[in-house]
């Protein structure tokens, strides 16, 4: 989402008399508020200010967390700190009852950290790796 994008809401919000205005785009949220639609005694804030408070350049995630999709021990693949990964390359196997599943890297860039040690029982939802996403 870009700034142009934004300020395009933000004249739909002043042009439809809405209240307020709540948008997702990927892993950011957005609230915009129409000052004029709220009984604030105080000078009210301009919404351009808010948004760039709220949504500043770097919204981006600088880290991505693989988390386990199931349970059972790990079996670490090619899992060393400071090696790079590339989006679905196989980092780790969880092995339940007999059945292995992957574990995929989610994004592309450099494994930062091994969260659990080879071997060890993990449970669903359990983070296992972090990387820095480049």
């Amino acid at each position: 989402m870009e700034l142009k994008d934004i300020q395009e809401l933000m004249k739909v919000l002043k042009k439809e008399d809405i209240a307020e205005l709540k948008v997702r785009y990927g892993k950011v949220k957005l609230t915009l508020t129409n000052s004029e639609n709220t009984n604030i005694t105080n000078k009210a804030v301009p919404i351009t200010e808010k948004v760039e408070k709220k949504a500043p350049k770097s919204v981006l995630p600088k880290e991505e967390i693989v988390k386990s999709s199931n349970v059972g021990k790990i079996k670490l693949v090619s899992s060393k700190p400071g090696t790079l990964v590339k989006k679905g390359q196989i980092l780790a196997k969880i092995n339940t009852i007999g059945i292995d599943s992957d574990v995929k890297s989610t994004v592309n860039g450099i494994l930062k950290e091994v969260l659990v040690a080879d071997g060890s029982p993990v449970d669903f939802a359990k983070e296992l790796f972090k990387i820095e996403i480049s």
